[in-house]
């Protein structure tokens, strides 16, 4: 069994050996101590719940336009009733756009929580990337979302940045906008 601890940006992980503890990798955030597993299934409960916050925000968002152009039922998303300006159209066009990307993004979390558990010698989806500028969940594009107070960012497939890390393993540099990161871990 292993245990975990982050510290600031840094962390251990001490592995028992002939009856002793020791010592293995660095790291920096706050305390946490678990197992891997473990870890990356509260990543994963925890960016749902980050997640869901940015949906919510989007769902009453629409709902306040929607009030605010005289829509007697605020619960129907019909964007054809008369009474909208053209203003508020695009407003609303423009947030459940980003609902609908959310929403999609929701289901890929949740079409992670049967094989979270498994832990990744290289980075790909649903890795947990420890690196020397930050923990990286990839799984969805999550605002920075807290895990035991360690701040995690949820990284997507799509994005340029995860474009540089895939594949790689502990241990492996690359580099990003002309900044470059070495990968202490992959779980």
């Amino acid at each position: 069994m292993e245990i975990i601890f982050l510290i600031g940006f840094r962390y251990f992980i001490y592995t028992m050996q002939n009856g002793r503890y020791k010592k293995n990798i660095m790291m920096e955030n706050r305390i946490l101590t678990t197992d891997r597993s473990q870890l990356k299934k509260d990543m994963l409960d925890a960016g749902i719940g980050k997640h869901q916050t940015v949906i919510d925000d989007l769902r009453e968002g629409i709902k306040d336009l929607q009030s605010s152009a005289g829509m007697v039922n605020e619960e129907e998303m019909d964007l054809s009733q008369q009474g909208f300006n053209t203003e508020i159209m695009h407003k609303i066009n423009a947030l459940a756009d980003q609902l609908s990307f959310a929403n999609q993004e929701m289901k890929l979390l949740y079409d992670m929580i049967p094989t979270i558990q498994y832990i990744h010698e290289t980075v790909a989806e649903g890795s947990v990337v420890l690196t020397d500028k930050g923990v990286f969940f990839v799984s969805a594009s999550i605002e920075e979302f807290e895990v035991e107070g360690t701040k995690v960012f949820g990284l997507s497939t799509a994005s340029p940045l995860f474009q540089e890390m895939s594949g790689k393993r502990k241990g492996d540099s690359f580099s990003y906008k002309e900044v470059q990161y070495k990968i202490q871990d992959v779980f």
